[in-house]
């Protein structure tokens, strides 16, 4: 059996998934399977053999919705298997290692299974496997490293310590910085239609990449991906930002409304306060909905 699950894993599936599901609000990507007993075995053997072709027919169709899944610059899950068997080695131990959540027997006999992995997180995720190591992860095709601000940004205005409190210059620095770091960015996405992604990338309206997967820390991907999502106007209630984040606004929307635009002015800002305080690398940044 488990050769057979490796497979079908391993294929590249066309078939429509039945009532398959990739839900980015409960970090879940979701599959069930149907299975059939042959008609010529007895009633107790069809119980258990309609039960194994639902796991495998769960299997096989988790394999086609994580295959399908599009990351960066319109590569697909599949296209990274392709070129790196590391990767695909990786998305099928993924893949094996999702949870039955659900099972029943129906009506007409038949049995019904349903397969769940997370999206994102350490153990047994779609992310984990895929930046698991990113020294065997191919360049997205045509992906461009986020460039320097064009324009001087004035420096952050630091509070002054007052000359009543005696501090040590060391004392000094570690409160300035404390006071007035840029703990993330905050896209004001609302009004503009975005649709959520796996790793989505901010530009500018001057065609630059202000953001993407290529200078970031593999752990927090696997943890978030490149972005958080929320529907708040808040930004106290947008923990992944920190506590005092950049916000912008976004202009417009690419790539199937995925990928948020900002001003050139808005870039330089975010790409400015980044060289000080490197907060992209964290993956610290919220786009609001």
């Amino acid at each position: 059996m488990k050769k057979l699950y490796i497979l079908l894993f391993s294929l590249i599936l066309s078939t429509t998934c039945f009532a398959s599901d990739i839900n980015w609000n409960s970090n879940t990507i979701t599959a069930i399977g149907i299975g059939a007993a042959p008609a010529s075995v007895t009633a107790g053997q069809a119980d258990a053999l309609a039960r194994r072709a639902a796991i495998v027919d769960a299997y096989r169709n988790l394999a086609g919705i994580v295959y399908g899944v599009e990351l960066e610059n319109h590569t697909t899950v599949q296209q990274l298997a392709v070129k790196k068997d590391t990767i695909k080695t990786a998305i099928s131990g993924a893949i094996n290692n999702a949870r039955i959540t659900d099972e029943e027997q129906l009506d007409n006999g038949n049995y019904q299974v349903t397969l769940c992995m997370p999206i994102f997180g350490q153990r047994n995720s779609l992310a984990s496997a895929l930046w698991q190591d990113k020294a065997s992860m191919p360049d997205f095709a045509n992906q461009s490293e986020p460039v320097a601000p064009t324009t001087t940004v004035p420096a952050i205005t630091e509070t002054p310590v007052p000359a009543t409190v005696a501090t040590s210059p060391s004392t000094a620095t570690t409160t300035v910085t404390s006071a007035n770091a840029i703990t993330g960015v905050v896209i004001d996405c609302r009004g503009l239609g975005l649709e959520r992604a796996m790793a989505p990338n901010i530009l500018d309206n001057s065609g630059r990449t202000i953001y993407n997967s290529k200078n970031v820390e593999d752990s927090a991907i696997i943890k978030n991906g490149l972005a958080s999502y929320s529907k708040s106007d808040s930004p106290s209630n947008i923990d992944y930002a920190g506590a005092n984040p950049l916000i912008v606004k976004a202009v417009a929307l690419m790539d199937f409304n995925r990928n948020p635009v900002v001003s050139k002015d808005d870039g330089d800002k975010i790409l400015a306060a980044n060289q000080n305080y490197a907060f992209l690398k964290r993956c610290a940044v919220v786009f609001i909905e």
